[in-house]
């Protein structure tokens, strides 16, 4: 007997050994991904705008196969004349460069060399009417019928449509979206665009009249899923849809019916589309044509995803992964509140084909109900190489297996990334809305699913970010609209203001970065960026900021915010009011700073990629960028002012009055161990 009692203390002290990654092997270190992997191949990105003082900076992309030694020279060839080199010595540290002597009266092209060879890399032409504005017009293209201008810019993509190693845009339009718990019938179909960024019109797909307008109803991938160097356009079809060849995909299912809008205004489901075949199409990046088709994730029987209204069944995500390590899958989910489904698909020589299936149905994925968010992230979170699926407060994992599941239930925002720097590995911040709860907003490790630490809430915690803001604390800052202030990484109260909880992008040149927010509510529209102080924020304008206006009501988000053109920042692609034009606002700050583009990151590509999926998250790198790098830190905290006197521990000692952490216990939610002691030694 004693033998046996030994045995299981054991085997739960080893239990407790391997979660908290004290044994030998065991640690995890986060994204592993092969140098086979399927990537990208991307050009110098190179743009020259005009500022507003009248310089021009030029910018283009460092490239993770350049020479870590490589230096460049800037070119301006102005009208007929001759070339002239722009810079005394090569240039080192940075792939920005400001030229103050330029007369852009003229045409001006811009080249980029490498300093040892002389290599032409790239070219620009800055033509005069370019130069008329201060970031990058794009004029949208009127919608046939549509005076008003009603169609408005919503979420856009980007994808390397021609294969040039540059970026196009693809745009959707909407004119009377609608969220699913609202009824009410849409004026026309979403419509789908692609531009690029010389401002030319490519092709627009029409969804028509059964794919309903809404943040909700159609997630929009852009990627060259296979493998062929052109990226395709993946989104949720129905009878009725226009592609941008002219076809029209007709009568499928030979019943005499092609508009399934439910018109009978006393119907709780008024407006939606409550049967009628729904399809999942891959469609050709260069010409907006369909070229294949599958079905699309069943609605099932009247009320399986929650409801008979056509809210809950009507909730989809999206994403991409690479679930074999090597090549890229398309990921379709429908459900989050209750039933909960997820398919991956591979698109190889021009066919689909199903990878798997995940469904709540199964008994042993029962628990998995009411655990997604409004958005999922995608990354290599265990170090096998292979991409999971962090949906909400639960993983799938590669093969399509359930991985954890904290059964913290359903939230609005969620951020995986590389927050506590102190750890091995990712972790991921969320926020929950089922309440009363010990953790409405968690940092929890992104392989296991470990609780690191939490606040408490009785109310819905309507959004979260992690942003590294604050240049004297460890790691990414982390806050939500209702953690009552900015906390570090490890749990420890910053100070009780908080800035906006929606978007970041790195933009002024420093390792921090910056906010992004605004409100697309009619009548407030803006959108603006913000540099966090240290106890509150200084606003940095864009220029002629006036004229824009944010998306998708109170989540007040840009059509997109990536990494796109230029150096390692981000850029801001945001609509104007009037509807006729998006402009891309690329970064005129100098900075001592060169990184590869992030778009060389695989998590970054990925998380741009579907930054238009549900509610709009702000991109996320696999590894950490900000201004702890080259730092060697000292183990205590050295708040200067008085607006950080607060030490974020309460008098027990414990991280934010939270009994759930047990200092010893690296990585382990403190209220977990007797169950996993339990369920490990007495099995």
């Amino acid at each position: 007997m004693y033998k046996v009692l030994i045995s299981r203390l054991f085997c739960a002290f080893f239990a407790i050994l391997f979660f908290t990654g004290w044994v030998d092997g065991q640690i995890l270190k986060g994204p592993n991904y092969s140098s086979c992997i399927q990537k990208e191949q991307l050009g110098r990105g190179l743009i020259a705008i005009q500022d507003e003082n009248g310089d021009v900076f030029i910018t283009w992309r460092y490239l993770p196969s350049d020479d870590v030694k490589r230096g460049f020279d800037v070119y301006r060839k102005t009208g007929s004349r001759r070339k002239v080199k722009l810079n005394e010595m090569p240039l080192l540290t940075s792939t920005f460069f400001r030229d103050k002597t330029v007369n852009t009266s003229v045409n001006n092209e811009y080249l980029i060399t490498d300093s040892r060879t002389n290599r032409v890399l790239a070219s620009y032409m800055l033509t005069p009417q370019k130069a008329t504005t201060p970031y990058v017009s794009i004029p949208i293209r009127q919608f046939p019928g549509d005076s008003l201008w009603s169609y408005s810019p919503n979420d856009a993509s980007l994808g390397d449509l021609d294969g040039d190693g540059e970026m196009e845009i693809i745009l959707k339009r909407e004119n009377s979206g609608k969220d699913n718990s609202h009824r009410g019938v849409c004026d026309g179909g979403t419509l789908i665009e692609a531009y690029a960024l010389d401002g030319r019109f490519l092709w627009r797909i029409d969804l028509g009249t059964n794919i309903r307008q809404g943040a909700h109803y159609t997630q929009i991938l852009v990627y060259d899923f296979d493998g062929d160097g052109l990226s395709e356009v993946v989104v949720k079809t129905a009878e009725g849809t226009v592609f941008g060849d002219g076809s029209v995909m007709g009568d499928i299912n030979g019943d005499g019916i092609t508009d399934y809008v439910d018109r009978d205004v006393l119907s709780l489901s008024y407006g939606k589309i409550m049967s009628g075949p729904e399809f999942l199409s891959v469609i050709e990046g260069k010409t907006g044509k369909e070229l294949a088709r599958c079905n699309y994730i069943s609605r099932g029987k009247p009320n399986e995803f929650g409801d008979r209204t056509g809210n809950r069944v009507d909730r989809f995500l999206a994403g991409i992964a690479y679930l074999d390590g090597f090549k890229p899958s398309i990921l379709i989910c429908r459900g989050y509140y209750e039933k909960t489904v997820l398919e991956a698909w591979d698109f190889r020589m021009g066919k689909l084909s199903k990878r798997w299936h995940f469904s709540t149905d199964s008994l042993i994925y029962e628990n998995f109900k009411g655990q997604g968010n409004h958005s999922l992230a995608v990354g290599d979170v265990d170090g096998d190489g292979k991409d999971e699926v962090t949906y909400g407060a639960c993983l799938i994992d590669d093969d399509g297996s359930g991985g954890y599941n904290t059964q913290l239930g359903h939230g609005d925002a969620m951020h995986l990334t590389d927050i506590d720097i102190e750890r091995p590995g990712l972790e991921v911040w969320d926020c929950h809305e089922h309440v009363p709860t010990r953790a409405g907003s968690e940092l929890r490790d992104a392989a296991t699913g470990a609780l690191l630490w939490g606040i408490p809430s009785v109310e819905d915690v309507g959004r979260a970010m992690a942003a590294d803001i604050d240049p004297r604390f460890k790691g990414v800052e982390l806050w939500t609209t209702h953690s009552g202030g900015v906390y570090t990484a490890n749990g420890r109260l910053i100070t009780q203001f908080t800035p906006s909880v929606n978007m970041g992008l790195w933009w002024d040149g420093d390792l921090n970065r910056e906010l992004l927010d605004g409100s697309g509510v009619t009548g407030k529209e803006r959108i603006g960026i913000t540099k966090w102080n240290g106890d509150g924020i200084d606003e940095l304008h864009l220029p002629r900021e006036a004229d824009l206006a944010a998306n998708n009501w109170t989540k007040g988000n840009p059509c997109l915010q990536v990494d796109m053109v230029g150096d390692w920042r981000e850029e801001l692609l945001v609509r104007t009011k009037d509807n006729k034009e998006i402009r891309l606002y690329v970064t005129p700050f100098n900075t001592k700073y060169r990184f590869y583009t992030l778009l060389s990151d695989h998590m970054y590509r990925l998380s741009a990629a579907i930054q238009n999926v549900g509610y709009n998250q702000p991109t996320q790198l696999g590894y950490y960028l900000g201004s702890d790098l080259g730092k060697f830190w000292n183990d205590t905290y050295r708040l200067g002012r008085a607006g950080h006197s607060k030490s974020g521990w309460a008098k027990d000692g414990h991280v934010n009055d939270m009994n759930t952490r047990y200092k010893g216990l690296k990585g382990m939610s403190w209220i977990r161990l007797p169950a996993l002691i339990r369920s490990m030694a007495w099995m």
